[in-house]
């Protein structure tokens, strides 16, 4: 019950109470006055009769009597009236019925007015001559106590309802600041920090709203403190201190993440750049020429970066830089290759010369079974080959033997049938929520069944292996609405069953069509509570407009919002305040390597600040019972990976 009905009950209870003591109080001196009249009055009748009647008793002279009584009963004031004579004898009596019109039954029964009998003495002389008895008739009495009554009664529960709007009205006046409080601690708990500037007038509930907008300032001030501390961490930890880049510790963990995940990476090329002669060019320059020297270089591989946010930058060490790049076939490496060496070419001096030989580049084209470390000896391979090919030149090493399975056009044209044909295959993967309590969700893998390869689980393609060709083609929307099509029949089909969390693709959340039909599919369907969308982070950056419009649109159906692969780039957590996002998957590079201080350091920051944001905070890719106890101990919420459970 709100505060405002307690009060209103409450001022409600106090009117009746005093209602009923005033009514009870009015109603007795009502009733005790009336009773007195009633005696008066029948005694003061009793006394004028005797009188009038003395004479015509001393000469028995019944019938003057007899009028004389009449005229005074016909009145109807009285309810009996007897003449008697000395013996007792009633020379003349009359008597009225009970009857009392226009008073309930139960009044008159619960209200008990009793007339007195009124007596006097006729006297002949000394001697008595008879006696009158007279008894008023409480019927005017009664009908007086009711009209006062029902008038007291009208007057209350008018007064009342007046009252008590006027009490509600000046209740809600009086109140709205506590509106405006919840509405200020509701807006925290949605990772929003208002102030309220309309001060109350009443002196308590002003100091109420000054000391919310206290805390609200002070939550907002450590929230965004506790995240400039975990941005500048990670920027110390894993970020070259000159050029920005990503450093040599978080490259090769990406890497090694990347590599062992068939799942996200199936294609791809490692490039390693190096400056020619740079210690010399140090040396003749000075460091601060050097260091942007070096800036110059990381603005060339940042400006490629930029094409694509699946290209992970790295400035390895002194002159050394390196490029993954996911999802691009051998050709587009060469091409990309090509392009890096024209650029660097450009590069100048401190004066502004052209350098003529800045450096080269060395590219190895990724074979899936490949370890991170014969990548890398392959890359630096391909590197010296380059540095032996002359100025500003390149290399890239091909994987022995290959040969292009499929052309794009070839590639469209089985994705196409594919979809037409139903060929998709969705396998699903637990989130195990921490602390033993069973699992959170399941995660939906799609895989595209691939009749030439053979038959099971063989004939099965990896998204790896062609969402790539899938984005390329701008067919991410067609297959995204597939995969959620055989998701909700999934759900369907298992009503006992948990939430499923289904990878959405930016394409798709960047399109107002398929939104459109995505909020239709799942305005028809009751199922949509147990869904749950994925978006990795770097197309949650990209769209933060779109996506939050879609989160705030999709809340009515229950959907939840998930961002994977968190903490890959190196963005701000600000944007989490107002994304209102469901969950946060780590990336795996974060969890791989056991016991690392600052990887913890890290975990635990995110922790802290998601759980502030009520955002539950889940980790990728826990291939071991250590990484999964120790990861445990961070406070995380969930895991994933394949010592908790494979796709199947």
């Amino acid at each position: 019950m709100t505060l405002t009905r307690q009060l209103v009950l409450l001022i409600l209870a106090l009117m009746t109470t005093v209602f009923l003591g005033s009514f009870s109080i009015s109603l007795t001196n009502t009733r005790a006055y009336l009773q007195t009249q009633l005696e008066s009055h029948g005694q003061d009748a009793a006394t004028s009769l005797g009188l009038s009647i003395t004479s015509h008793m001393a000469g028995n002279d019944v019938a003057s009597v007899t009028s004389m009584v009449d005229a005074i009963f016909d009145s109807g004031f009285y309810r009996s009236l007897i003449v008697e004579d000395a013996n007792g004898k009633a020379l003349v009596e009359r008597k009225l019925a009970q009857g009392i019109e226009g008073v309930p039954g139960w009044f008159v029964k619960a209200i008990s007015l009793d007339p007195p009998v009124g007596e006097a003495f006729v006297m002949a002389g000394w001697q008595q001559a008879g006696r009158v008895l007279v008894v008023s008739h409480p019927g005017f009495a009664y009908l007086q106590l009711w009209n006062s009554a029902v008038d007291t009664f009208w007057w209350f529960l008018v007064s009342t309802l007046a009252l008590g709007a006027a009490a509600i009205g000046l209740l809600r006046v009086v109140l709205k600041p506590l509106k405006t409080v919840e509405w200020q601690a509701n807006s925290i708990c949605n990772r929003e920090f208002p102030l309220v500037e309309d001060l109350p007038k009443t002196p308590d509930l002003r100091s109420i709203v000054i000391a919310m907008n206290r805390m609200t300032q002070k939550v907002k001030t450590m929230l965004a403190d506790l995240e400039a501390m975990a941005n500048r961490f990670r920027e110390q930890a894993l970020q070259h201190p000159v050029t920005g880049l990503a450093n040599r510790r978080y490259f090769i963990d990406t890497l090694e993440h990347r590599v062992a995940s068939e799942e996200e990476f199936h294609q791809g090329a490692l490039f390693l750049v190096q400056l020619k002669n740079f210690k010399s060019y140090n040396d003749r320059h000075g460091y601060p020429a050097g260091d942007a020297y070096l800036c110059q270089t990381a603005r060339v591989l940042q400006a490629i970066g930029e094409a694509n946010p699946k290209y992970t930058l790295a400035h390895l060490a002194g002159a050394d830089f390196a490029v993954l790049a996911e999802d691009v076939s051998c050709s587009e490496a060469e091409d990309l290759a090509k392009g890096l060496t024209e650029r660097l070419g450009r590069l100048t001096g401190e004066d502004g010369a052209a350098i003529m030989d800045v450096g080269h580049v060395g590219v190895a084209y990724f074979e899936p079974g490949q370890s991170p470390s014969e990548l890398l000896s392959k890359a630096d391979m391909a590197l010296r080959k380059a540095q032996l090919q002359g100025p500003n030149a390149w290399n890239l090493l091909a994987p022995e033997g290959a040969a292009k399975i499929r052309t794009g056009v070839e590639w469209k044209d089985f994705i196409e049938s594919a979809l037409a044909g139903r060929k998709l295959v969705l396998h699903t993967q637990p989130v195990t929520a921490c602390g033993g309590k069973g699992e959170m969700h399941r995660e939906v893998f799609v895989r595209l069944r691939d009749d030439s390869l053979g038959e099971g689980d063989a004939a099965l393609l990896t998204a790896g292996s062609f969402m790539p060709m899938v984005e390329r083609f701008g067919m991410a929307v067609d297959v995204d609405k597939a995969v959620i099509l055989e998701a909700i029949g999934l759900l369907n089909a298992t009503p006992g069953g948990g939430p499923l969390a289904i990878n959405l693709s930016p394409m798709s959340i960047g399109s107002l069509t398929f939104v459109r039909w995505l909020e239709d599919t799942l305005k028809s369907n009751p199922m949509s509570r147990r869904i749950i969308f994925e978006l990795p982070e770097y197309g949650a950056i990209t769209l933060l407009e779109e996506l939050r419009d879609v989160i705030q649109r999709f809340a009515a159906y229950g959907v939840r919002f998930s961002l994977d692969h968190f903490g890959r780039g190196f963005s701000s957590f600000s944007y989490l305040h107002s994304l209102k996002v469901d969950y946060l998957k780590i990336d795996g590079s974060f969890v791989r390597q056991l016991g690392d201080k600052d990887h913890e350091f890290y975990i635990r920051s995110l922790v802290e600040i998601a759980h502030s944001l009520d955002i539950e905070v889940i980790a990728e890719s826990i291939e071991s019972e250590e990484v999964w106890n120790w990861l445990q101990g961070l406070n995380l919420d969930g895991g994933q990976g394949y010592f908790l459970g494979r796709p199947a």
